[in-house]
C-alpha cells in the first residue's frame, strides 16, 4: 500500500512539474509573439528599436503578472531590462534578432 501511494506521490510531482514547464513555455510564446508583426519594415531583422515598441505594446495592453511589474518600472528600468533581453536573444551579437533567435531564445 505505501509503494502505491509513494508512486501515486511520484506521478502527481511529475505531472505538476511537466504542467508548470508546459504554463512556462506557454507564457514565453505569448511575451515573444510573433516576429512578423515586431518586424516593423519587414527586412527580416528585428531591431532594438522595433523589439522595445513592440514589447512595449504587448505589455501595455496585457494585464498579467509580468506586464504589471514592467508597468511599475521607470521608463529607464523598461528600457534597460529589455536591452538585456534582446542582447540575451541576440546570438552572434549581430545588432538585430533573426527568425533562429526569435524562435530559439
Amino acid at each position: 500500500m505505501k509503494s502505491l501511494t509513494h508512486s501515486r506521490q511520484t506521478s502527481a510531482m511529475a505531472l505538476v512539474a511537466m504542467l508548470g514547464l508546459i504554463a512556462a513555455c506557454t507564457a514565453q510564446a505569448q511575451m515573444k509573439g510573433n516576429f512578423e508583426d515586431a518586424d516593423a519594415n519587414h527586412d527580416g531583422h528585428v531591431t532594438l528599436q522595433e523589439y522595445k515598441d513592440y514589447v512595449t505594446a504587448r505589455l501595455a495592453t496585457a494585464n498579467g503578472r509580468i506586464a504589471r511589474r514592467f508597468k511599475q518600472l521607470s521608463p529607464e528600468d523598461q528600457t534597460e531590462r529589455l536591452q538585456k533581453r534582446f542582447n540575451k536573444m541576440d546570438h552572434g551579437q549581430k545588432g538585430y534578432l533573426d527568425r533562429k533567435d526569435w524562435s530559439g531564445s
